[in-house]
């Protein structure tokens, strides 16, 4: 089964890695940030080697979003971003995993200082 790992985050100001620009990741000693970057390294090479990775790539600046919205007949385009809470959407990785299982250990470990992490599985059809 194919799940999506959303990763949501608020830096200030938006960057990459999201981590590096939240407080909360700031508060942690440097050693501690070195030892989150070395896993998250090392995760992903981990998921790659067992064919659990299928893709991933971090977003642009909320700010620059366009949204468009089906109104009166016509779609309507409008500045972003879509939400006006603290928290958007930072990135995604599409993950392969064999059971729910499998994708709730993997999704735990994306989790960090500043993230909040959503697992959903890609829709099949099936109800």
């Amino acid at each position: 089964m194919k799940y999506l790992i959303l990763l949501h985050s608020h830096p200030e100001p938006w960057g990459h890695p999201v981590e590096e620009f939240t407080p909360e990741f700031a508060a942690l000693s440097a050693e501690e940030r070195e030892r989150h970057f070395a896993a998250f390294e090392a995760l992903l090479g981990r998921l790659h080697e067992k064919g659990e990775l299928v893709s991933g790539e971090p977003l642009g600046d909320p700010a620059k979003a366009s949204l468009y919205e089906y109104e009166s007949g016509a779609a309507k385009k409008s500045a972003g971003p879509y939400s006006a809470t603290k928290d958007h959407l930072a990135g995604f990785f599409l993950i392969e995993a064999k059971d729910q299982a499998r994708a709730d250990e993997i999704a735990v470990e994306f989790a960090s200082p500043g993230q909040t992490v959503e697992l959903r599985p890609i829709w099949t059809g099936a109800v």
